[in-house]
């Protein structure tokens, strides 16, 4: 059984785990929460404790917006011209995990779930931009570019 133990974090950083337990930042509301202690337990299922590069931060951090966001839950969230802070808000996740799953919809995926204003909204652009400068940045690391090939 993992256990969640609420810390205050001083190196800014909203969670962490051992691969064992999970601390998260006692100033996190209850939706950070939810995604934070997601993302860790993403981390212990895959073996994982301490810090990680940034590819496999990437990797976590897209399947935790895949099981948080699956697509039949954002199907028409995005209509109605509604900004992305609401819609995070409407489905309880943090804009950043709203914005990750974005980028791993397919275009069929987005067709499917009605979803057209997340993938051309400015932060969309943004972080396509983000992801382009990692790979470049890692190219000796396979994962990161399979990373980048899954979301594209």
């Amino acid at each position: 059984m993992v256990k969640v133990h609420k810390v205050r974090i001083q190196d800014g950083s909203a969670g962490r785990t051992d691969g064992v337990d999970i601390w998260i930042d006692d100033r996190l509301n209850e939706v950070e929460q939810r995604c934070v202690i997601m993302h860790e337990l993403i981390h212990i299922e895959r073996g994982e404790g301490t810090c990680q590069p940034e590819y496999i931060e990437m990797e976590v951090r897209y399947e935790t917006a895949r099981r948080l966001l699956p697509l039949e839950m954002i199907a028409g969230v995005c209509k109605g011209g509604k900004d992305l802070a609401s819609i995070a808000a409407e489905l309880q996740v943090t804009r950043r995990v709203l914005m990750d799953r974005a980028v791993t919809l397919t275009k069929e995926q987005a067709a499917q779930a009605g979803c057209f204003t997340c993938l051309k909204c400015p932060s969309q652009a943004a972080r396509m931009r983000e992801l382009l400068g990692a790979l470049v940045g890692n190219e000796r690391h396979p994962r990161m570019v399979r990373a980048v090939a899954v979301a594209a």
